[in-house]
């Protein structure tokens, strides 16, 4: 089975007529709806939600431009940051009191958002269907129209635009451009619950409209006649980076935004134009951006397999096949929609069955239909995945959740593989301030096999840190050994693959006596019934950091030293060996 599930801005030049020249024929307004948002904004995907909603019922009047800016849009380590220079100041000026946030065309309507003073021009994402019908009955005394170019070798974009004033304008204009990228990849808050539909399978959101540059500068570039009749050209040129803040700069995703506001504040009119790409090294030119999937599985169905390929030729390519292949196990797909220069598409590729082993490797290849690729070294790439290391034995467990502050928002499940809920908790009671509590869950699990452990948050912040570090664990209940760990560091949701094996019988008895306690420790551990056996101790990664042979029944050893986080236990006797998770939380 096929889908697109990244569709990527289409080279508007193929099919569009020009925009230029400007119409000198007198028009309403079209909206401007600059969005103030960030990736750690729960309700902020119900802004955007809206603002698409209004765009999709006047695709041709209204133009959509999302500021990543204020708190919720700072990174967390490791998280892409989407904030520009220009973003501060363009909140500031609305007055907002919070987030999301709207500005229409920058006009006060009469009314603000909810804590902002009077006058502000920010607004709740409640009023803005209303406020953009109102801005589109009005007529403006000027029209705006645009085109671009890129050249993709030496990657200069040229904007020219035009300005025509049907009737005599403000004295003092601004022509502002924006340059704004689709389909960026990231995490989002509050996704899944306000606006699943841009939810891609791997759990991330596909951000659309992201203001990414300013080519005329903060607050545009002046226009000094404004006269009814006045024609008004200027041509603007940007050296597009390969990324803005770490954020990659994507040629195919593109959109160019150009306004008329009075000084820095009212938008008079906007538009947006097509853009045209020259400079292709190759014809045809089909490459492989990734193959992916799960990192972590335990069967073959949770790999969920997807390669990404662009067009990275002049020609639209007409069909497309796909070769991959796991562990010996191979399949061929075909993809038949035309795919145009620079477009990217990805694919989810159906399910191979094949043995999971420890280190796992998909290998996929693609090729044009009827064609020959100009530049074949790009059609190949591979993706290593590996067996999960989340094992439980025997049939009863210990799942638990120690909770921040809002419980409330706090629920988890365990799922068999056919998505059958077997157990399930939460929501818990909220605590009167910032701090955690815990609550245990007695599991059973009666079949060999894999299963898969979710946890979700309702606000999307998880459950760490600024209301209590919260996190989630299950163990053996009869030894203690801990399956899986998680901290509370995710945003709606978190899941955890484990097997479970053994339930009929445990087959470890050379082990069954010995008993690593406390686990989870902040300091040190104690090892009962342990003299002959030696023990070693590994980071996640698999690098050894202690070993000793134990040379009593009882030994305790001193692990003040390490730092927060799960590491692997190695118990051997003869030519026998346990493995146990260790978890150090301080």
């Amino acid at each position: 089975m096929k889908k697109i599930i990244l569709l990527v801005l289409w080279l508007i030049s193929f099919y569009v007529s020009a925009q230029l020249p400007v119409s000198q024929t007198p028009e309403n307004k079209n909206v401007v709806l600059e969005e103030f948002t960030g990736i750690h904004c729960p309700y902020c995907p119900d802004g955007h939600r809206i603002a698409q909603q209004i765009q999709d019922a006047h695709p041709d009047d209204v133009f959509l431009i999302n500021v990543h800016t204020g708190g919720y849009a700072a990174p967390n380590v490791g998280e892409p940051d989407f904030r520009t220079i220009f973003g501060n100041a363009l909140a500031t000026q609305s007055q907002l009191a919070g987030y999301p946030a709207g500005t229409i065309n920058r006009h006060y309507f009469g009314h603000s958002q909810q804590g902002s003073p009077s006058g502000a021009t920010a607004l709740s994402r409640s009023t803005w269907a209303n406020d953009a019908n109102t801005i589109l009955g009005q007529s403006a005394y000027c029209n705006v129209a645009l085109e671009a170019s890129v050249d993709i070798s030496s990657r200069e974009m040229t904007v020219n635009v035009e300005v025509y004033y049907t009737a005599n304008g403000s004295a003092e204009n601004y022509i502002n451009v924006a340059l704004l990228q689709d389909n960026v990849e990231g995490p989002q808050a509050g996704a899944s619950s306000f606006n699943p539909a841009q939810v891609l399978p791997n759990g991330n959101y596909n951000h659309m409209h992201m203001l990414r540059h300013l080519l005329t500068g903060q607050w545009g570039d002046q226009i000094t006649t404004t006269s009814q009749g006045t024609l008004i050209q200027r041509q603007y040129t940007y050296t597009l980076p390969q990324d803005i803040n770490g954020v990659p700069l994507e040629l195919g995703n593109l959109q160019v935004v150009a306004f008329v506001a009075e000084g820095h504040q009212e938008i008079i009119t906007g538009n947006d134009g097509p853009i045209s790409y020259t400079g292709f090294q190759y014809a045809n030119n089909l490459k492989v951006i990734s193959v992916s999937g799960k990192d972590t599985i335990c069967s073959p169905n949770d790999l969920k397999p997807m390669i990404e390929f662009q067009n990275y030729g002049s020609n639209t390519i007409n069909g497309i096949d796909i070769n991959y292949d796991i562990n010996g196990i191979s399949n061929t797909v075909t993809y038949n929609n035309p795919v145009n220069p620079l477009q990217k598409v990805q694919v989810d590729l159906p399910d191979l069955s094949f043995n999971v082993n420890a280190n796992n490797t998909l290998n996929a290849t693609v090729a044009i239909q009827g064609q020959t690729d100009d530049d074949p070294g790009d059609n190949a790439a591979d993706f290593p995945f590996y067996k999960t290391q989340n094992i439980g034995n025997g049939t009863d467990y210990t799942v638990t959740i120690v909770q921040d502050q809002y419980g409330s928002e706090t629920q988890w499940a365990i799922l068999d593989e056919n998505q059958n809920i077997l157990a399930n908790g939460g929501p818990y009671s909220d605590l009167s301030g910032s701090g955690t509590q815990t609550h245990t869950h007695n599991v059973t699990l009666n079949s060999d096999g894999c299963y898969q452990f979710v946890i979700l948050d309702a606000y999307g912040d998880g459950m760490c840190c600024t209301y209590g570090s919260g996190n989630y664990a299950m163990s053996e209940t009869s030894t203690g050994n801990i399956v899986f760990y998680g901290d509370g560091q995710f945003t709606t949701k978190a899941t955890k693959l484990f097997e479970i094996q053994n339930t009929n019988a445990i087959d470890n008895d050379d082990f069954t006596e010995v008993t690593i306690y406390p686990n989870p420790t902040s300091e040190y551990i104690q090892i009962s019934n342990a003299k002959d056996l030696n023990l070693n101790i590994y980071e996640i990664n698999g690098k050894q950091i202690y070993h000793s042979k134990l040379s009593s029944n009882h030994e305790k050893i001193d692990l003040s030293h390490l730092a927060n986080g799960m590491y692997l236990v190695k118990i051997y006797f003869k030519d026998k060996v346990d493995t146990r998770k260790l978890i150090i939380n301080k």
